[in-house]
Order: structure tokens, then sequence, then C-alpha cells
């Protein structure tokens, strides 16, 4: 599905761990690179997001108190996504308002220039997650 997978947290005591677990990576499997910064950080950093891969999130402790899917950072990440498309596969962690649930309806959601809506195949529900179409707004929709 993709050629690198950036893994971001604001831990950089788990650098050294994960370096060590792309080395052993099996050649053919995609590019692993890793941030020490906080997913806002990370998302100001990332020129281009193809899948956002985002679960287990909360706004407690240890979680990263961000809103993902919230408005204010929504305006951020939606900019990320190629016109081409991408897709967020989540498990709706760290909410806030209705986006989550307006973007898994069946008529979606647009909101930042962007279309949010269920994939066709949500190939990863067993596992408790949700796959989002993300699309450039066509100019004809008001």
């Amino acid at each position: 599905m993709v050629d690198e997978i950036i893994f971001c947290d604001i831990r950089s005591d788990l650098l050294a761990e994960w370096s060590r677990i792309a080395y052993a990576l099996p050649s053919g499997t995609p590019k692993a690179s890793f941030m020490a910064a906080n997913a806002l950080e990370a998302i100001q950093s990332i020129p281009k997001i193809d899948v956002l891969f985002y679960r287990r999130d909360s706004a407690g402790e240890g979680g990263s108190h961000l809103f993902v899917l919230g408005d204010q950072f929504l305006k951020r990440l939606a900019p990320k996504f190629p016109p081409e498309g991408g897709l967020i596969i989540t498990d709706g962690s760290n909410t806030r308002g209705s986006n989550f649930e307006r973007m898994t309806r069946t008529s979606g959601m647009e909101k930042h220039s962007r279309c949010f809506g269920p994939a066709a195949v949500q190939q990863f529900e067993a596992y408790g997650l949700k796959t989002i179409m993300v699309s450039v707004r066509s100019p004809n929709v008001s």
C-alpha cells in the first residue's frame, strides 16, 4: 500500500529501538523512518501524507491530548493529502465534535477543501478500524 512508513512518538528514547527494528525488516518491505516529535510538529514537517494510520490515542494520561480529527488539527492535516487522494485508517480516537462520525457515514463530510468518506471496502474493520477516503473537493460542490 505504501513505500515509506513514518513512525512518530514524543518519546525520543524509542528511536534506538525503532532503528533496530527497521534494520531487521526484510527486503521489499516499506522503508521505515522515525520522528521524535508530537503529532502537530510531525504534520507540519511532512510535505505529503498518502495514508494516515492513527489509533489508540487519548486525551488522558499518556495520550497526545491532540484531537487529530477535530477541526483545529484537521485544517492542518487536510492539505497534506495529495490531489489524487489519500486514506485515513483510524479507530476514531481523540475525535472532537462529530467529524469522525460524519466522515464514516455514507454521505461523508466536506471540510477544509477536502471530501472525507468511508472507503467502499473496510478491510480493517475486524480490528476496530475504519478506512476513510480523502479527496480534493470538486469545484462544483458548494
